[in-house]
Protein backbone atom coordinates (compact mmCIF):
# COMPACT_ATOMS: atom_id res chain seq x y z
CA UNK A 1 0.00 0.00 0.00
CA UNK A 2 1.46 3.57 -1.09
CA UNK A 3 1.61 6.23 1.77
CA UNK A 4 1.20 8.95 -0.95
CA UNK A 5 -1.76 8.81 -2.86
CA UNK A 6 -1.70 9.25 -6.61
CA UNK A 7 -3.83 12.31 -8.10
CA UNK A 8 -5.73 11.09 -10.73
CA UNK A 9 -3.76 12.41 -14.14
CA UNK A 10 -0.38 10.68 -12.56
CA UNK A 11 -2.53 7.01 -12.18
CA UNK A 12 -3.95 7.54 -15.65
CA UNK A 13 -0.63 7.69 -16.75
CA UNK A 14 0.88 5.22 -14.97
CA UNK A 15 -1.99 2.53 -15.11
CA UNK A 16 -1.68 3.40 -19.11
CA UNK A 17 2.28 2.59 -19.01
CA UNK A 18 1.74 -0.56 -16.42
CA UNK A 19 -0.74 -2.06 -19.06
CA UNK A 20 1.55 -1.37 -22.16
CA UNK A 21 4.18 -3.57 -20.64
CA UNK A 22 2.25 -6.50 -19.65
CA UNK A 23 0.66 -6.55 -22.57
CA UNK A 24 3.21 -5.67 -25.25
CA UNK A 25 3.37 -7.44 -28.33
CA UNK A 26 -0.34 -8.68 -27.83
CA UNK A 27 -2.00 -6.18 -28.26
CA UNK A 28 -2.51 -2.36 -28.04
CA UNK A 29 -3.55 0.42 -25.22
CA UNK A 30 -5.14 3.68 -25.37
CA UNK A 31 -7.52 6.40 -24.32
CA UNK A 32 -10.91 6.70 -25.80
CA UNK A 33 -14.06 8.26 -24.14
CA UNK A 34 -16.32 4.95 -23.52
CA UNK A 35 -19.99 5.18 -24.30
CA UNK A 36 -22.10 3.56 -22.01
CA UNK A 37 -25.97 2.99 -21.70
CA UNK A 38 -28.37 6.04 -21.83
CA UNK A 39 -25.51 7.41 -24.47
CA UNK A 40 -23.39 8.78 -21.35
CA UNK A 41 -19.19 9.33 -22.46
CA UNK A 42 -16.73 8.28 -19.75
CA UNK A 43 -13.20 8.27 -19.89
CA UNK A 44 -11.78 4.66 -20.86
CA UNK A 45 -8.51 2.88 -21.03
CA UNK A 46 -9.12 0.58 -24.27
CA UNK A 47 -6.76 -2.84 -24.53
CA UNK A 48 -7.03 -3.94 -27.99
CA UNK A 49 -5.66 -7.74 -28.78
CA UNK A 50 -3.97 -8.00 -32.14
CA UNK A 51 -5.65 -9.62 -34.87
CA UNK A 52 -9.40 -9.44 -33.44
CA UNK A 53 -11.89 -7.29 -33.09
CA UNK A 54 -11.92 -8.39 -29.38
CA UNK A 55 -11.33 -5.34 -26.66
CA UNK A 56 -11.37 -4.40 -23.30
CA UNK A 57 -12.87 -1.32 -21.96
CA UNK A 58 -11.80 -0.03 -18.66
CA UNK A 59 -13.58 3.18 -16.95
CA UNK A 60 -10.56 4.90 -15.61
CA UNK A 61 -12.84 6.81 -12.97
CA UNK A 62 -14.02 4.09 -11.52
CA UNK A 63 -10.96 2.44 -11.24
CA UNK A 64 -9.38 5.19 -9.61
CA UNK A 65 -11.90 5.35 -6.78
CA UNK A 66 -11.12 1.97 -6.06
CA UNK A 67 -7.27 3.30 -6.14
CA UNK A 68 -8.18 5.79 -3.57
CA UNK A 69 -9.62 3.24 -0.78
CA UNK A 70 -7.36 1.13 -0.99
CA UNK A 71 -4.21 3.25 -1.97
CA UNK A 72 -2.52 -0.28 -3.38
CA UNK A 73 -1.44 0.66 -7.16
CA UNK A 74 -0.61 -2.99 -7.41
CA UNK A 75 -3.67 -4.63 -6.29
CA UNK A 76 -5.47 -2.60 -8.45
CA UNK A 77 -3.33 -3.71 -12.24
CA UNK A 78 -3.84 -6.79 -11.07
CA UNK A 79 -7.50 -6.17 -11.15
CA UNK A 80 -7.67 -4.43 -14.70
CA UNK A 81 -5.14 -7.23 -15.99
CA UNK A 82 -7.38 -10.02 -15.21
CA UNK A 83 -10.70 -7.98 -16.83
CA UNK A 84 -8.58 -7.17 -19.98
CA UNK A 85 -7.29 -11.06 -19.88
CA UNK A 86 -10.50 -12.45 -19.49
CA UNK A 87 -12.90 -10.95 -22.31
CA UNK A 88 -10.21 -12.17 -25.53
CA UNK A 89 -11.44 -15.44 -24.78
CA UNK A 90 -13.81 -14.27 -27.70
CA UNK A 91 -12.03 -14.17 -30.54
CA UNK A 92 -12.85 -14.36 -33.85
CA UNK A 93 -14.14 -18.06 -34.15
CA UNK A 94 -17.15 -16.99 -31.58
CA UNK A 95 -18.33 -14.78 -34.03
CA UNK A 96 -21.48 -15.83 -35.99
CA UNK A 97 -21.08 -15.84 -39.21
CA UNK A 98 -24.24 -16.89 -40.59
CA UNK A 99 -27.77 -16.42 -39.45
CA UNK A 100 -28.43 -20.03 -38.91
CA UNK A 101 -25.49 -19.98 -36.26
CA UNK A 102 -26.71 -16.36 -34.07
CA UNK A 103 -30.62 -17.13 -34.45
CA UNK A 104 -30.67 -19.40 -31.79
CA UNK A 105 -28.74 -17.49 -29.41
CA UNK A 106 -29.71 -14.31 -30.38
CA UNK A 107 -31.71 -11.95 -27.46
CA UNK A 108 -33.13 -8.95 -27.16
CA UNK A 109 -32.65 -5.82 -24.45
CA UNK A 110 -35.40 -2.65 -23.54
CA UNK A 111 -33.36 0.52 -23.51
CA UNK A 112 -35.10 3.96 -23.23
CA UNK A 113 -34.91 5.25 -26.98
CA UNK A 114 -34.71 9.09 -25.69
CA UNK A 115 -31.77 8.96 -23.67
CA UNK A 116 -29.83 6.25 -26.96
CA UNK A 117 -30.15 8.28 -29.75
CA UNK A 118 -26.86 8.26 -30.65
CA UNK A 119 -26.16 4.74 -30.02
CA UNK A 120 -29.39 3.56 -31.89
CA UNK A 121 -27.70 5.34 -34.43
CA UNK A 122 -24.92 2.42 -35.40
CA UNK A 123 -27.74 -0.45 -33.83
CA UNK A 124 -31.00 -2.11 -35.79
CA UNK A 125 -34.06 -1.58 -33.04
CA UNK A 126 -37.69 -1.78 -33.23
CA UNK A 127 -39.48 0.90 -31.15
CA UNK A 128 -42.03 0.03 -28.51
CA UNK A 129 -43.68 2.71 -26.47
CA UNK A 130 -41.55 5.26 -25.78
CA UNK A 131 -38.54 2.23 -25.44
CA UNK A 132 -36.16 0.85 -27.94
CA UNK A 133 -35.84 -3.08 -28.36
CA UNK A 134 -32.11 -3.68 -29.19
CA UNK A 135 -30.42 -7.12 -30.04
CA UNK A 136 -27.20 -8.84 -28.86
CA UNK A 137 -25.75 -12.42 -29.49
CA UNK A 138 -24.77 -14.42 -26.74
CA UNK A 139 -21.45 -15.73 -27.21
CA UNK A 140 -19.79 -17.40 -24.15
CA UNK A 141 -19.72 -17.59 -20.26
CA UNK A 142 -16.52 -18.73 -18.66
CA UNK A 143 -15.63 -18.38 -15.39
CA UNK A 144 -17.85 -16.23 -14.27
CA UNK A 145 -17.60 -13.34 -17.22
CA UNK A 146 -20.37 -13.45 -19.69
CA UNK A 147 -19.74 -11.91 -23.34
CA UNK A 148 -22.47 -11.02 -25.77
CA UNK A 149 -21.85 -9.48 -29.12
CA UNK A 150 -24.39 -6.37 -29.73
CA UNK A 151 -25.74 -6.64 -32.94
CA UNK A 152 -24.45 -3.78 -35.73
CA UNK A 153 -25.88 -3.13 -39.01
CA UNK A 154 -22.50 -4.52 -40.30
CA UNK A 155 -24.21 -8.30 -38.24
CA UNK A 156 -27.26 -7.78 -39.83
CA UNK A 157 -25.78 -7.13 -43.07
CA UNK A 158 -23.20 -9.89 -42.73
CA UNK A 159 -26.40 -12.43 -42.27
CA UNK A 160 -28.54 -10.95 -44.92
CA UNK A 161 -31.76 -10.05 -42.69
CA UNK A 162 -33.75 -7.32 -41.34
CA UNK A 163 -35.09 -5.67 -38.19
CA UNK A 164 -38.10 -7.74 -38.51
CA UNK A 165 -36.29 -11.00 -39.01
CA UNK A 166 -34.02 -10.22 -35.85
CA UNK A 167 -37.04 -9.74 -33.73
CA UNK A 168 -39.19 -12.67 -34.09
CA UNK A 169 -36.02 -14.73 -33.87
CA UNK A 170 -35.02 -12.99 -30.26
CA UNK A 171 -39.10 -12.85 -29.44
CA UNK A 172 -39.37 -16.83 -29.77
CA UNK A 173 -36.05 -17.19 -27.80
CA UNK A 174 -37.61 -14.96 -24.91
CA UNK A 175 -40.10 -16.82 -24.41
CA UNK A 176 -38.13 -19.93 -23.61
CA UNK A 177 -36.38 -17.58 -21.12
CA UNK A 178 -37.23 -18.46 -17.22
CA UNK A 179 -38.33 -15.22 -15.30
CA UNK A 180 -39.11 -14.31 -11.85
CA UNK A 181 -41.71 -12.44 -10.32
CA UNK A 182 -41.71 -11.56 -6.20
CA UNK A 183 -42.92 -9.04 -4.38
CA UNK A 184 -41.23 -6.40 -3.43
CA UNK A 185 -40.28 -7.36 0.22
CA UNK A 186 -38.98 -10.61 -1.01
CA UNK A 187 -37.09 -8.63 -3.46
CA UNK A 188 -35.82 -6.65 -0.53
CA UNK A 189 -34.81 -9.28 1.65
CA UNK A 190 -33.02 -11.51 -0.98
CA UNK A 191 -30.94 -8.51 -2.45
CA UNK A 192 -30.03 -8.09 1.12
CA UNK A 193 -29.30 -11.18 1.57
CA UNK A 194 -26.93 -11.23 -1.24
CA UNK A 195 -24.93 -7.70 -0.54
CA UNK A 196 -25.00 -8.14 3.07
CA UNK A 197 -24.04 -4.27 3.67
CA UNK A 198 -25.58 -2.70 6.53
CA UNK A 199 -26.13 0.86 4.39
CA UNK A 200 -27.71 -0.58 1.75
CA UNK A 201 -30.05 -2.34 4.29
CA UNK A 202 -30.57 0.98 5.74
CA UNK A 203 -31.72 2.31 2.20
CA UNK A 204 -33.98 -0.84 1.71
CA UNK A 205 -35.46 -0.48 5.09
CA UNK A 206 -36.45 3.09 4.79
CA UNK A 207 -37.54 2.82 1.29
CA UNK A 208 -39.85 0.31 2.47
CA UNK A 209 -41.17 2.39 5.13
CA UNK A 210 -41.68 5.04 2.46
CA UNK A 211 -43.59 2.90 0.36
CA UNK A 212 -46.06 2.28 3.33
CA UNK A 213 -46.55 5.86 4.23
CA UNK A 214 -47.84 6.48 1.08
CA UNK A 215 -50.12 4.17 1.02
CA UNK A 216 -49.10 2.43 -2.18
CA UNK A 217 -50.45 -1.29 -2.88
CA UNK A 218 -48.29 -4.66 -3.53
CA UNK A 219 -45.62 -4.00 -5.48
CA UNK A 220 -44.14 -6.99 -7.59
CA UNK A 221 -40.61 -6.96 -8.92
CA UNK A 222 -39.99 -9.40 -12.14
CA UNK A 223 -36.46 -10.15 -13.97
CA UNK A 224 -34.97 -12.25 -15.51
CA UNK A 225 -32.88 -15.62 -13.34
CA UNK A 226 -29.56 -13.69 -13.81
CA UNK A 227 -31.05 -10.25 -12.98
CA UNK A 228 -29.51 -9.00 -15.74
CA UNK A 229 -31.28 -6.79 -18.45
CA UNK A 230 -34.54 -8.46 -17.26
CA UNK A 231 -36.63 -4.97 -18.30
CA UNK A 232 -37.46 -7.40 -21.58
CA UNK A 233 -39.96 -8.99 -19.53
CA UNK A 234 -42.38 -6.43 -20.27
CA UNK A 235 -43.09 -8.04 -24.03
CA UNK A 236 -43.65 -11.23 -21.71
CA UNK A 237 -47.55 -10.92 -21.83
CA UNK A 238 -48.35 -14.28 -21.28
CA UNK A 239 -46.59 -13.98 -17.67
CA UNK A 240 -48.01 -10.33 -16.67
CA UNK A 241 -51.67 -11.58 -17.57
CA UNK A 242 -50.86 -14.80 -15.92
CA UNK A 243 -49.98 -12.84 -12.79
CA UNK A 244 -53.31 -10.72 -13.16
CA UNK A 245 -55.58 -13.53 -13.97
CA UNK A 246 -54.07 -15.30 -10.65
CA UNK A 247 -54.40 -11.49 -8.49
CA UNK A 248 -57.85 -10.58 -9.85
CA UNK A 249 -56.85 -7.13 -11.42
CA UNK A 250 -55.35 -5.30 -13.27
CA UNK A 251 -51.47 -3.91 -12.91
CA UNK A 252 -49.61 -1.00 -13.42
CA UNK A 253 -46.09 -1.26 -15.04
CA UNK A 254 -43.40 1.01 -14.06
CA UNK A 255 -39.75 0.07 -16.13
CA UNK A 256 -37.77 1.32 -13.19
CA UNK A 257 -34.33 0.01 -14.98
CA UNK A 258 -33.16 -2.09 -17.79
CA UNK A 259 -32.62 -4.88 -15.30
CA UNK A 260 -36.43 -5.16 -14.04
CA UNK A 261 -39.68 -3.88 -14.33
CA UNK A 262 -42.22 -3.06 -11.68
CA UNK A 263 -45.83 -3.96 -11.55
CA UNK A 264 -48.44 -2.13 -8.84
CA UNK A 265 -51.79 -3.47 -8.61
CA UNK A 266 -54.73 -1.29 -9.37
CA UNK A 267 -56.94 -1.45 -5.96
CA UNK A 268 -58.05 1.94 -6.29
CA UNK A 269 -55.32 3.83 -3.60
CA UNK A 270 -53.38 5.43 -6.29
CA UNK A 271 -54.47 6.52 -9.93
CA UNK A 272 -52.54 6.99 -12.96
CA UNK A 273 -51.56 11.05 -11.90
CA UNK A 274 -50.62 9.77 -8.88
CA UNK A 275 -47.89 7.59 -10.55
CA UNK A 276 -47.34 10.74 -12.63
CA UNK A 277 -46.61 12.73 -10.00
CA UNK A 278 -44.68 9.72 -8.05
CA UNK A 279 -42.17 9.02 -11.49
CA UNK A 280 -41.48 12.91 -12.02
CA UNK A 281 -40.15 13.23 -8.66
CA UNK A 282 -38.24 10.09 -8.40
CA UNK A 283 -36.86 11.51 -11.67
CA UNK A 284 -35.57 14.52 -10.68
CA UNK A 285 -34.27 13.39 -7.64
CA UNK A 286 -31.60 10.77 -9.29
CA UNK A 287 -29.73 10.42 -12.62
CA UNK A 288 -31.90 7.61 -13.79
CA UNK A 289 -33.20 8.18 -17.14
CA UNK A 290 -37.16 8.84 -17.08
CA UNK A 291 -39.38 5.82 -16.51
CA UNK A 292 -42.84 5.21 -17.71
CA UNK A 293 -45.95 3.58 -16.45
CA UNK A 294 -48.50 1.25 -18.39
CA UNK A 295 -51.96 -0.09 -17.32
CA UNK A 296 -53.05 -3.82 -18.44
Amino acid sequence: MEKKQMEYMQFKERLKEALQEHFLGRGEVYYDKGKKTNDTDKEAVIVRSFGTMVQATIYTEDMYEGYKYTRDFEKCMKEVIRACEEVPFVDERYIPKTWESAKSRLHMRVINKNWNKEGLKRMPYREYLDLAIVFYVFIKEEGGVMATLPVSRECMKLWGVDVKTLWEASRKNLEEEVFRIESMEAAIENAMAEMKDAEIEEMFQNDRKGMEMEGIGKIYVVTNQCRNYGARAILRKDLLRGLAKEQGGSFYILPCSVHEILLLKEDGRVTAENLKNMVYEINHCSSTPKNKFLAI
